[in-house]
């Protein structure tokens, strides 16, 4: 890994599992504007492009600002009890700062939710700049944010890679031209992955770093 400088992870399904967090939110906005509960196996399949796509598919047409106002303001205090980190992921960001490595992260979150998610997971320490949907016009699998990364640490393709848990982090990371790896602890089932011939999948970030030991 003597190569690579830059480190660039998603968060949602990749660094932490909040799935739990935006299924009970959704579901007290949901509530409130008189809909039914949804599953958190239909959550983790929907998200991943940001919360206002995501109150696209759960309401109808007339509900959706009303939803994403309300999801924005319940959000935060959902969020205790709800989150935790993916099996690795501290090991793996410990690991990347001690090889002198700069993180980044890249989220379609909106920016509201980022800092308190991830400094109640006290993973805040380990990133370097964060983008999310609020920073950029187009959002993953666009490469804005891994070029807007690119251009902070003044570091070229080769050497960087990119971390996700879906098929739009692949994308976004082909799409930037950059080394990418998805683990299999997100929204994307293994087999919807396989369809691409060139992608690279990790059960999860432990085998990951193994992975990255040993460039």
């Amino acid at each position: 890994m003597e190569n690579k400088k830059l480190a660039i992870f998603d968060l949602d399904g990749t660094l932490m599992d909040a799935y739990k967090a935006i299924r009970d939110t959704m579901n007290y906005c949901r509530e409130k504007l008189g809909y039914p509960p949804v599953s958190l196996e239909k959550i983790k399949r929907i998200v991943g492009r940001g919360d206002v796509d995501l109150a696209s598919k759960l309401v109808s047409q007339k509900d959706i600002e009303m939803l994403i106002s309300l999801y924005r303001k319940n959000h935060i205090r959902f969020l205790d009890g709800n989150i935790k980190l993916m099996d690795g992921a501290e090991e793996l960001l410990k690991y990347l700062k001690e090889q002198n490595l700069s993180i980044a992260v890249a989220t379609n979150r909106a920016r509201f939710s980022v800092s308190p998610v991830i400094e109640k997971l006290n993973i805040n320490i380990y990133f370097d700049i964060i983008y999310t949907r609020d920073d950029v016009e187009k959002p993953k699998p666009d490469p804005e944010m891994i070029f807007k990364a690119m251009d902070f640490f003044k570091v070229g393709q080769e050497k960087v890679f990119f971390v996700g848990d879906m098929d739009i982090d692949y994308l976004t990371g082909k799409n930037a031209g950059v080394d990418t790896y998805i683990v299999l602890t997100g929204s994307s089932p293994k087999e919807e992955l396989e369809r691409y011939s060139d992608i690279k999948i990790f059960d999860n970030l432990i085998v990951l770093k193994k992975y990255l030991t040993n460039l």
